[in-house]
C-alpha cells in the first residue's frame, strides 16, 4: 500500500450536515494498523497536523480513511470518524 486517503468532509450548522471539504493522502502508517481502533488514531493525528498547517476553521468533520484503486474509488475502508477541531493546542 503506498497512499491512504483520508476523505474528510465539514459539518456545515445551517444545513445540518456534512458536505465535502479535502482529501488528504497520508504515508501509510508502519506497522499498519490491525484494528480500527488503531486507524482512529493515526488519521485524528494526520487530521490535526493538516488542519494546523493549513489552518482550518473550528468545528465538526468527519473522516474516512480508505485505500483507493487508480481510477479514486475506494476499494478498502479502515476507518470512519467524527472528529471535532478546536485550533492548534
Amino acid at each position: 500500500m503506498d497512499v491512504v486517503w483520508l476523505d474528510v468532509q465539514m459539518w456545515t450548522g445551517l444545513r445540518g450536515h456534512f458536505h465535502p471539504f479535502l482529501d488528504v493522502a497520508c504515508d501509510p502508517p508502519e506497522p499498519v494498523p490491525q484494528v480500527e481502533g488503531d486507524w482512529q488514531r493515526w488519521a485524528t493525528l494526520n487530521l490535526g497536523s493538516v488542519a494546523a498547517h493549513e489552518q482550518w476553521q473550528s468545528g465538526r468533520y468527519s473522516y474516512t480513511a480508505e485505500r483507493r484503486d487508480d481510477g479514486g474509488r475506494a476499494v478498502e475502508v479502515f476507518a470512519h470518524g467524527v472528529w471535532d477541531w478546536s485550533g492548534p493546542p
